[in-house]
């Protein structure tokens, strides 16, 4: 025992329950999803108190993060729900009727090689088409944690080989793999997880909502719970210090029906024909 008055205790751990992979589609009722994504983070949470962080992927064409910053300027609600500055460029506070979430910005870039780079924790933009080690250095140069998420195929085949190699090459630089809700329960667990998990590589879980209403209330359901000490002022930075100090994250959540993994297949691939059939062709 100290013998001097103004020693204090360390502050306990924090519980921090997150979706690693979120986007907030413009068709989605954005009260709804923010009420869905904490009631789904509440449940992570197991009763305890939490802080539940949203981080953002955001792709071309996405910015939410800067109009929930411009209302948090502007003191404007979206739906109910109040958005506010902290004290880090990278994140935002939101409430509503004593619900709280933390938002953490991020990109989602679209790599040469059909694989996606997440670099969460960043306001900073990068264009899409560069190749995939290119998209890795700028996330970890910008000080962003670099996440390679699962997608349906893409780590398979000649893809599944050069996420070997960049596995294999990361030799103690940051890097994250990035599980999905998305996948089929029924498919086997990617081989590529356990071989970034003997490697030191651990994996940040997201649901990565797709862009149709029937996915609104997904946000939240699908993560990882943290214990570690935490700021609420500077999500985004206690975050990164906790990772890089070596915390375990520990997923949650439930993955995805075949029906309904089939489902939205059918219906990105609906999409994405639409969309380019919409593409203006330019001049002959």
């Amino acid at each position: 025992m100290s013998g001097r008055a103004n020693d204090a205790a360390p502050s306990p751990p924090s519980l921090v329950v997150a979706d690693a992979h979120v986007h907030v589609h413009d068709c989605y009722e954005v009260g709804l999803f923010f009420d869905a994504a904490h009631a789904n983070l509440a449940a992570a949470a197991r009763g305890e108190a939490f802080h539940g962080l949203l981080l953002l992927s955001e792709g071309a064409g996405e910015d939410f993060f800067g109009r929930a910053r411009a209302l948090a300027a502007r003191e404007e609600r979206l739906e109910g729900w109040r958005f506010s500055v902290t004290q880090e460029p990278e994140s935002l506070a939101a409430s509503r009727d004593g619900k709280a979430l933390l938002l953490v910005a991020g990109r989602q870039l679209a790599c040469a090689e059909d694989l996606e780079v997440l670099a969460l924790g960043t306001c900073a933009r990068r264009d899409d088409g560069r190749p995939v080690r290119e998209a890795l250095a700028w996330a970890r140069q910008d000080g962003a944690l670099p996440v390679i998420p699962w997608g349906a195929g893409k780590w398979l085949f000649a893809r599944g080989a050069l996420l070997d190699a960049l596995l294999d090459e990361s030799r103690g630089a940051e890097l994250y793999l990035g599980d999905e809700s998305g996948r089929p329960a029924l498919w086997p667990t990617p081989r590529h997880l356990g071989d970034a998990a003997a490697r030191g590589i651990r994996n940040l879980p997201g649901t990565d909502p797709l862009p149709f209403p029937h996915e609104t209330r997904r946000a939240g359901s699908f993560g990882f719970r943290l214990r570690t000490a935490f700021d609420p002022k500077r999500p985004a930075a206690s975050l990164k210090a906790a990772l890089r100090a070596g915390a375990a994250p520990e997923p949650f959540g439930r993955l995805e029906s075949p029906l309904r993994f089939l489902r939205n297949q059918l219906a990105m691939q609906l999409r994405k024909r639409r969309r380019a059939v919409a593409a203006p062709t330019g001049p002959a």
